[in-house]
Formats: C-alpha cells, structure tokens, sequence
C-alpha cells in the first residue's frame, strides 16, 4: 500500500467514525430528558412493512424491522357529504388562508405562482375527536341510506359498503389525526397539553391555491411528516417477532407500540406488547 493510499484510508476511516458520533450524539441529545411527546399505537398507526412475516415463515431472521407512521386529516365537508369519511387524503380543510399566512407562507400572485413548501410542527391526535367525528359521519352516511330503503340492487351495495366502510372506520383504519400546526412548540404544547393523546412532530407544509368564480381560494396540503418510518429497537425485536401478520390482518390480533418523540421530534420505540392470541404456537 502506498503513502497516498493509506492517507486515504485514514482519512476515510476517520471521516466515518466522525460521522457516526455526531449521528449517535444527535440520538442522545433526541432522547434526553423527557419526551415531548408519547403515544400508545397499535397496528392500525404503525403500519408493518408488506413483506413482514416472510422471513420467519422461511426459517430466518430479518436484521431490521421497521413500521411506517399511517396519520389522516379530517375529511372536508365536500368529502365527508360524498361518503369519504375514512379518506386518507392529505389536503387539510382547517388549513386555509389565514392559518397558511400564520405558517409564514406568502400568498401573493396567482393560482400559477409557484409556492414551496416548508417544515412546521404538526399536532396528531390520536383516538380524540376527530376519530369519533369521522365515525359519526360514516354511521350518518350509512343510516341515511338504511332510511331510504332499497328498491334494487344498486341501492342494497350501496347500504353495504357503507355498512364496510362504517365497520372499517371503528375496527380498522388509523385513529391518528393531524388537526392543528404552527411554529411554536410551547403553544402547541400549552393548546394540547396532553402528551399521551396528542403528539407535536415536524412536518413539511405546501400551500395550494384554486380560483373559483374569479376568487382565489387558499388551502394547504401536508406532504409527510419528516420522520414517518420507525425503527424497531433490536432489544425489542424478540418482541415483534412474536405478532402473526396473518393474525393482525384479520382482527383476531394485534399490537401496541409506545412511540415516543424527542428534542428534535424524531421518534423511537419505548416498549413492545403483543396482545393475546397475536403469538404464534
């Protein structure tokens, strides 16, 4: 090996190791003190990857496991009349104008004026209002067309799939809502005090606008949360590995996660629980 060619490696090595310890500095300094933010999430908001299960059931191991954060808005009421109550859509109706100019976008120009967006706190409640408003919209939908009664066969699908869409909105889909954002933790903190219930995460915001009738008009879409994929620590692995994907898929299982969020809002996995018959034999 020549002088130049262990220099390089040196300095390589070193640039590495430097890495790292800033990386394992920025977790500690994350998870110091108390946490912002701890909420208890089941497989319904930590979405497990498509191929979990694949592994086990062939004998192996995965070296990593990790589930993605699944978080709603609350349906519009344009959305919410057309029967979306459950839509996973990501155009927030409480983000209008006056709650975007809040943010600090500015909303000058035309619906052509290119807008970018920008990273904020966003509030996620979990299992609060919102879910229960979403569920109320989603019965009202469903006894509406009960009341009307059926005369065909069209009529009778309609009744059940918002008999499904009701069933999947108690029994199935993420009870995680994102209602508010600023920029101001402290605020936030003090209009959601509950930290087992609401947690403040960054976000990343765009604004959108649309002319109806010559006016423009200002909505806001949440493009994703910075940090939506979180890893399972290997000390707890043992612990998932125990959930039966097939079990969790349908119903008869599931498990809980408590997910907590640091000084920098990233988040980690406190504990593991698999609920009773989520084992396998």
């Amino acid at each position: 090996m020549t002088r130049s060619q262990r220099v390089l490696l040196v300095a390589g090595t070193a640039l590495i190791v430097a890495v790292n310890v800033l990386v394992l500095a920025g977790v500690a300094w994350n998870r110091s003190g108390e946490p912002g933010s701890g909420l208890t999430l089941t497989h319904r908001e930590a979405q497990l990857p498509y191929d979990f299960g694949y592994y086990r059931e062939r004998g192996g191991e995965r070296s990593s496991v990790a589930v993605t954060l699944a978080w709603r808005v609350p349906a519009t009421r344009h959305e919410a009349d057309a029967g979306y109550a459950f839509n996973y859509s990501r155009g927030a109706g409480w983000l209008d104008a006056a709650r975007l100019r809040a943010l600090g976008f500015d909303l000058s120009g035309d619906e052509r004026t290119h807008r970018a967006s920008r990273e904020v706190l966003l509030v996620l409640e979990l299992a609060g209002d919102a879910w229960q408003a979403t569920i109320e919209q989603a019965r009202r939908e469903h006894d509406a067309l009960v009341a009307r009664g059926t005369t065909n066969k069209a009529e009778e699908n309609a009744v059940l799939s918002a008999q499904q869409a009701l069933r999947y909105e108690i029994d199935k889909a993420s009870r995680l809502f994102a209602i508010d954002a600023g920029l101001d933790a402290a605020a936030l903190r003090a209009r959601y005090p509950d930290r087992a219930r609401y947690a403040i995460v960054a976000a990343t915001v765009r604004p959108l606008a649309t002319r109806e009738k010559e006016q423009l008009i200002f909505s806001g879409q949440i493009e994703e949360v910075s940090v939506s994929s979180i890893t399972v620590p290997h000390a707890l692995r043992i612990a998932m590995a125990e959930v039966d994907r097939n079990e969790v898929d349908t119903g008869r299982a599931t498990f809980e996660l408590d997910v907590a969020w640091g000084r920098r809002y990233e988040p980690w996995v406190a504990a593991v629980r698999v609920a009773a018959g989520g084992a396998r034999p």
